[in-house]
């Protein structure tokens, strides 16, 4: 399947030195006008370079033979910036006046892309272009397979399991559902498009919505709330600069963007829209499925932010996606179609300002609520969740290099469930028994943290915090303390060591009076983390060895359902390289896993359907030519566990996954100020059939792989902005 999100898909791709998009030009009555021409060191031209006034913004990009001309409002003294992706960045300082043309010969020295320095955190990435500390937004775009999607790219991280062909992620020996992931502060309960029990096929939200995005595969602070395995973060873009405009068509999606700063340093909108119609691109690339409902969709984003001065701020976020598909399900036994319709709504206000010279408040509140009409065979579900929260956190430094944060979230969980599910979990069969279900599920939940960060001396970072939480079904008040330590040892490397007490309550289903139990509680995780990292410029080198011991998870209970005994525990190393070479950038990322449960329907301690032993991923992307960009990624994951027979839980594995991607990009410049990029992407480039599972028949005589709906695919585009 693929990504609806058109931002997302409008640049699958290596844009080369591009990184932004570019202002509509106006041209007003006796304004000055800057031009001239870009060149490297050997006087070669360099295309596609940013030149623009600091002051104002206003600016354009050199065309292919590096030249550059714009019109500019300002009077005075400015001062005029150029840069390119691999090259020293130049500044100038110019003064205008009304009708003047002034002449510019920028030659720029070529460097090595560097990053800035960073404070080492146990199991965190992040992913921002203010920050370069492992994959940025833009690597987002280019990483290959990854259809700039969000998910898809942190899925290239260590400590993420390639479990089936979608986005869900999959976090150090955890469930897909054991991962919290927020957006400016706001928790997202439903963070994947075209959902499934393995998450979803992709992300909910483009990167090109993204200011910045942390991820943590363990040991987090309590700052990020309680989740068994991971959390990932997501912040928003803030008041545009500039006006931006772009659109874009593929051979399944078309978009649209728009930033319109409408009072300067004031008050500004975010706008874009997304469509995607996949019905050419299945039949361009042909796949095992059959589609009674081509997988379908649309998206609309719309951000307004107002700033009351440079310290104060408020900004409103709504977010509305809704999506169908329709397609065939096989089984040993049967047929049948699996149809869904679903709807997804976020709305959420978010203040952040500096009370006094000190204090620094954070607070939103949001509201979200989602639809879906499910229907596979004897399975029939209408599903309906409305969440309602608060969120204020508060931060000051209370001494030179001692930081406390506190805060408080409130949250208030609705849940509607109807319909009827098969009595045996796995048995779809058109003609098996069923059992009613309808929850009504209301849960309110408070949680309060505090934490304190001291900044020692000789660049020690520690890091200790309690996290409450209340819940009004189960009654029950848990609390959580976790800490983390980070110890620069050699030049440019530290030790990190993290531990921490994290709780999950399960998803409301599972507290249905027919098919659940109504007194279940939350299953509790600790975590055990000990690092090194060394970075340092363009270089990055990170490994990691961790320990998660479960305790309170599901188990399946023949007289009340579901009961809180169960238990397991999860060990690891992930390892992380990375290397940015001028032209020539790539990371590869391993690891290790050992996952063993009694949980669910399985009865003894065994491997989890996401025990997957090892995990490689190698991206590499290339600068050919200023024009174009070429990208190649690896994948490779040790098979699925999957049981073969009757009391034996999954002591088998499917065959290795294995998948090489590959995309090219060419820019061009048609007229002023225009960026117009043409790509073309060919995914499981050697035409590879991964086998994710098996699934067999009543009486286990006969078997069917369930694989990959794709061998080889393509997928081209274009996207211009002005």
């Amino acid at each position: 399947m693929i990504k609806d999100s058109l931002h997302a898909i409008i640049l699958v791709l290596l844009l080369g030195p591009m990184h932004t998009v570019f202002p509509v030009q106006q041209t007003p009555i006796a304004a000055s006008r800057i031009e001239g021409v870009v060149t490297d060191e050997n006087n070669e031209p360099l295309g596609y370079a940013n030149v623009y006034l600091q002051e104002t913004m206003e600016g354009t990009m050199s065309d292919d033979e590096g030249r550059f001309s714009f019109s500019s409002r300002a009077v005075g003294k400015v001062t005029f910036v150029c840069s390119y992706i691999g090259y020293k960045m130049y500044s100038q300082t110019l003064t205008l006046s009304r009708g003047q043309v002034l002449t510019l010969s920028i030659a720029l020295e070529q460097q090595e892309i560097k990053t800035r320095s960073v404070t080492v955190t146990a199991s965190a990435f992040t992913a921002a272009d203010e920050e370069g500390v492992t994959l940025t937004a833009m690597e987002i775009v280019r990483t290959p397979g990854a259809a700039a999607d969000v998910f898809w790219a942190v899925k290239s991280f260590p400590g993420l399991q390639q479990v089936e062909e979608g986005a869900g992620l999959f976090v150090r020996g955890g469930d897909v559902s054991e991962t919290v992931v927020l957006l400016d502060g706001a928790v997202i309960k439903h963070p994947y498009k075209y959902e499934s029990p393995t998450g979803g096929f992709f992300g909910t939200f483009s990167p090109f919505l993204l200011k910045g995005t942390f991820f943590s595969s363990g040991g987090f602070s309590a700052q990020y709330g309680n989740a068994l395995s991971g959390a990932l973060a997501m912040e928003s873009h803030d008041l545009p600069e500039r006006r931006q405009m772009g659109f874009g068509a593929g051979l399944a999606a078309e978009s649209v963007y728009l930033a319109l700063p409408v009072v300067e340093n004031k008050f500004g909108l975010n706008i874009s829209g997304n469509m995607s119609n996949t019905k050419m691109l299945f039949n361009l690339n042909k796949t095992r499925k059959d589609f009674s409902q081509y997988p379908s969709s649309y998206d609309v984003n719309l951000s307004g932010i107002y700033k009351f001065d440079n310290q104060n701020a408020i900004k409103f976020f709504h977010f509305r996606e809704d999506d169908k598909i329709g397609v065939e399900i096989d089984d040993p036994d049967y047929a049948t179609h699996f149809h869904g319709n679903t709807s997804n709504r976020l709305y959420n206000v978010k203040y952040s300002g500096l009370m006094g010279k000190e204090f620094l408040l954070n607070a939103n509140v949001a509201y979200s609520r989602f639809r879906r009409d499910m229907n596979l065979s004897v399975l029939d579900l209408d599903i309906e969740d409305r969440m309602y929260q608060l969120r204020i956190t508060g931060e000051r430094e209370v001494i030179h290099g001692l930081h406390v944060r506190s805060g408080l979230a409130l949250f208030r969980f609705q849940t509607r469930v109807e319909g009827t599910v098969p009595q045996e979990e796995e048995n779809l069969d058109p003609n098996a028994p069923t059992d009613r279900v309808d929850t009504d599920y209301t849960s309110d939940r408070a949680a309060p943290f505090v934490e304190t960060e001291w900044f020692g001396p000789f660049g020690i970072r520690f890091t200790v915090g309690l996290r409450g939480e209340y819940e009004s079904i189960s009654g029950v008040t848990g609390i959580d303390p976790r800490a983390s330590i980070s110890i620069p040892i050699l030049s440019h490397s530290d030790i990190t060591f993290a531990w921490g007490r994290y709780r999950q309550y399960p998803d409301p289903m599972y507290y249905d009076p027919y098919i659940g139990n109504p007194a279940l509680s939350a299953g509790r995780a600790t975590h055990y983390i000990l690092g090194f990292a060394y970075q340092r410029h363009n270089r990055i080198f990170r490994v990691e060895a961790y320990y998660k011991k479960y305790s309170g998870l599901l188990l399946e209970d023949e007289g009340e359902n579901y009961i809180n005994d169960g238990y397991g525990h999860a060990k690891g190393l992930d390892v992380f390289v990375k290397q940015s070479m001028g032209r020539v950038s790539g990371w590869m990322a391993y690891s290790w896993l050992h996952a063993r449960r009694k949980w669910m329907d399985l009865p003894v301690l065994a491997s989890p359907y996401f025990d997957i032993t090892h995990n490689v991923t190698m991206v590499l992307n290339v600068d050919l030519t200023h024009h174009f960009s070429l990208g190649c990624s690896f994948r490779y994951a040790t098979g699925k566990p999957y049981s073969p027979g009757p009391e034996e839980y999954h002591t088998l594995r499917v065959p290795g996954y294995k998948r090489i991607d590959v995309n090219l990009t060419y820019l061009h410049s048609f007229f002023e100020s225009n960026v117009t990029v043409f790509y073309m992407a060919v995914s499981n480039v050697l035409g590879r059939i991964n086998v994710f599972d098996y699934r067999y028949s009543s009486d286990w005589q006969r078997r069917d792989a369930v694989e990959s709906s794709f061998g080889r695919f393509f997928y081209f585009g274009v996207s211009m902005n002005m």
